[in-house]
């Protein structure tokens, strides 16, 4: 049976075969170079490369009729890699660090303005911490991952986050009062790291510490998280100290790649 391609589909091929195209040449191409080498009727191929150079999947260059990849386009690639790259990286400094700690080891990332787990290690107790890969925590003030990017954000920017979200009460632990927080992140700023006890989940307690790439700028955290039956107050400076340690190794391999 013949499949039916619908236009929708048809452009679709045709926009990926022109990204492609522009890709493999790694420079500048004709309109009529483009209408050479795919096939494109001129018209159709128009209206591709106007929707593509409107999204900055490709731009238009200096020269007329003439088109390259588009920032857009080069950003998502960088990003994509730069996530791929910290997960590769942090991996073997992951497991070491859970065989020592033997608790959930997490790492996590800002990611369009959410915080998102991107690796995940379980650890040795038998109640889960709930973590999981791809998951978002809602809340900056109510995860310790949140209040490291938190309290490294200027002033006015976490005004404008805060004021934004809110401080809700995610839990009865949940920090709801500005006043509280400034002094929590002046905590983690002074540490190191950042804890918290509660405060996104009733009977779990986490630490994070940065992790940071070759131009000092924080690409993401790696947590230990773990039921308060196995993780009490005490352990707070031990466990947000291995954090910091571990994420330092990945921070100084970062650096070699």
């Amino acid at each position: 049976m013949k499949q039916i391609t619908s236009p929708r589909t048809a452009a679709v091929d045709r926009a990926i075969d022109i990204i492609e195209l522009l890709s493999e040449n790694k420079g500048t191409l004709s309109l009529s170079q483009i209408m050479k080498e795919l096939g494109i009727p001129k018209q159709s191929l128009i209206r591709i490369l106007n929707t593509l150079c409107v999204r900055g999947i490709i731009d238009k260059t200096e020269k007329r009729g003439f088109y390259r990849l588009g920032m857009n386009l080069l950003f998502t690639v960088n990003h994509l890699q730069d996530k791929i790259n910290l997960r590769s990286v942090a991996w073997p400094i992951m497991q070491e660090l859970s065989q020592v700690v033997h608790k959930t080891i997490e790492l996590s990332i800002l990611d369009r303005d959410q915080l998102v787990c991107i690796e995940r290690i379980q650890g040795n107790e038998s109640v889960n911490v709930y973590s999981r890969i791809g998951g978002v925590y809602p809340y900056f003030h109510a995860v310790s991952v949140g209040k490291i990017y938190l309290a490294k954000m200027d002033s006015e920017k976490r005004k404008k986050i805060l004021k934004k979200i809110g401080l809700p009460a995610v839990t009865e632990y949940t920090i709801t009062d500005t006043g509280m927080l400034e002094k929590e992140l002046q905590k983690v700023k002074s540490n190191g790291f950042a804890f918290e006890d509660q405060e996104l989940r009733k009977g779990v307690r986490r630490v994070a510490a940065p992790i940071y790439d070759r131009m000092n700028k924080i690409v993401g955290c790696i947590s230990i998280a773990a039921p308060i039956f196995s993780f009490e107050l005490d352990d707070v400076d031990i466990l947000g100290v291995s954090a910091k340690d571990a994420a330092g190794k990945i921070s100084k391999n970062l650096e070699k790649k």
